[in-house]
């Protein structure tokens, strides 16, 4: 309560204050935010400013391993590297660049209006009053609260980017052994982490029938380090008062206990948006994601107000946010071309559960072109939040099923291109949304 009437005080006194003017602000300095400035750049003249709450630029690759930049920069590199490049690629443009800075709240404009927004710097609050903003802040995984796990708070809990964080760039011993909870992509990650750091990994424990990641990958991994992987368990709890001592599983169908000793738990995946600075604004929320619903352009509800990569459904691949952050300066440019104020009507598209989420969330039919190479650069896509074998999906405008669509095998939290080229959107029910579905699969 104190904060937020401290907030709400800080607000105020800046309101007389003059403000920043920018004709782009970019709020983010990941792949996504940083990509985006650098197609911004080849508009002379533009006034941007990208802000980014860390102090350095990069996001989280800064903190990663290898395999990056290969879609957006047609090579490989390790994730430091990788971020060093998009560093000082965004340094040599003439924008302003403002690190350790954390936008507090963002204040959308009536149309044709300019937005605001209040920034918290080294050098105290600044406000800034902008014509476009584009929301690239990433996301973050649940929490062990958020994960309604029992037991005290000891030492020793970590998720993947604290675990990155501490190993990669301090140079810190999380602990001797580890348990994994989780195994979407993000938990190989974490093995190698460990090992890095040179920890022992006493299991990765999962508590769906499937892995939530590629099980070749998986079996590989578990087979060279020597992990045991555990399917259908859940964590019954967590030992231990200062520090963890072990948990406790719940295993297969017959919740069988076990008892696992461990000094280390390290909760994986679950992502979510970071899309605090919307909250209690005009900009629409996706329910299934808890992120901003974008159209074609990337565009929000709200004229000239975009969002790009994580922040738009939790973590995805770095390369495709950074191709969508590219694609959102391009919109941002064919707007201040054309001069457009308002939204482009179109058709509300939404993910009924276990599909996760679909993006975009509107869709302008006549603006559809079937693409080339869309597994390797899918836009309209979807994820679906658990692995699903032989999976029947259809979307549906009211009672109309205007798409069916067969698949072997989904993995959980992978991106797949939706062929929306191939819908029937001459069936679309007036004043209906489309609702993408799974009408079957295997159990």
């Amino acid at each position: 309560m104190a904060q937020s009437i401290r907030f709400e005080k800080v607000t105020k006194s800046m309101a007389n204050e003059t403000s920043i003017p920018l004709d782009v602000a970019v709020i983010g300095g990941g792949p996504a935010g940083i990509s985006a400035c650098l197609e911004l750049s080849n508009s002379p003249g533009l006034r941007v400013a990208l802000l980014e709450g860390d102090r350095e630029l990069g996001g989280m690759p800064r903190s990663c391993h290898v395999f990056f930049g290969l879609r957006d920069r047609k090579r490989v590199y390790t994730g430091p590297a990788y971020a060093r490049t998009l560093d000082r690629l965004v340094r040599r443009t003439p924008f302003q660049i403002y690190t350790g800075t954390r936008v507090l709240n963002i204040v959308p404009g009536n149309p044709g209006e300019g937005h605001r927004f209040l920034a918290l710097s080294p050098e105290g609050p600044k406000p800034f009053q902008t014509r476009f903003l584009l929301l690239a802040t990433g996301c973050f995984e649940n929490s062990r609260s958020a994960r309604l796990i029992p037991g005290a708070r000891p030492a020793g809990i970590y998720t993947t980017g604290t675990l990155q964080d501490l190993v990669n760039l301090r140079r810190f011993k999380p602990g001797n052994r580890a348990l994994i909870v989780g195994s979407e992509h993000v938990a190989l990650s974490s093995v190698l982490t460990l090992r890095r750091a040179g920890t022992s990994i006493a299991a990765i424990v999962e508590e769906e029938k499937e892995l939530q990641t590629y099980p070749l990958v998986a079996a590989s991994v578990s087979r060279i380090f020597g992990v045991p992987v555990y399917r259908n368990t859940s964590v019954k709890a967590i030992l231990g008062n200062k520090r963890v001592e072990g948990v406790e599983l719940a295993l297969g169908k017959n919740r069988e206990a076990l008892q696992i000793e461990c000094d280390t738990v390290v909760m994986t995946g679950r992502f979510r948006p970071e899309s605090s600075l919307i909250d209690g604004t005009s900009i629409e929320k996706d329910p299934s994601t808890d992120g901003p619903a974008v159209d074609m352009d990337l565009m929000t509800s709200v004229p000239n107000i975009f969002a790009a990569g994580n922040v738009l459904r939790g973590a995805d691949m770095h390369d495709l946010c950074a191709l969508e952050g590219k694609l959102a300066g391009r919109s941002i440019l064919k707007r201040l071309e054309s001069g457009e104020t308002g939204v482009e009507p179109g058709t509300p598209f939404r993910a009924e559960r276990p599909v996760r989420f679909v993006v975009p969330q509107m869709i302008h039919p006549s603006r559809i072109r079937k693409r080339l190479l869309s597994k390797l650069f899918p836009w309209t896509a979807f994820q679906v939040e658990r692995t699903l074998i032989n999976p029947v999906l259809e979307a549906c405008s009211g009672k109309e099923t205007i798409w069916e669509g067969a698949f072997s095998k989904l993995i959980a939290n992978n991106r797949y291109p939706l062929p929306v080229e191939k819908f029937d959107w001459n069936r679309v029910d007036s004043g209906h949304r489309v609702t993408l579905k799974v009408r079957s699969a295997d159990s």
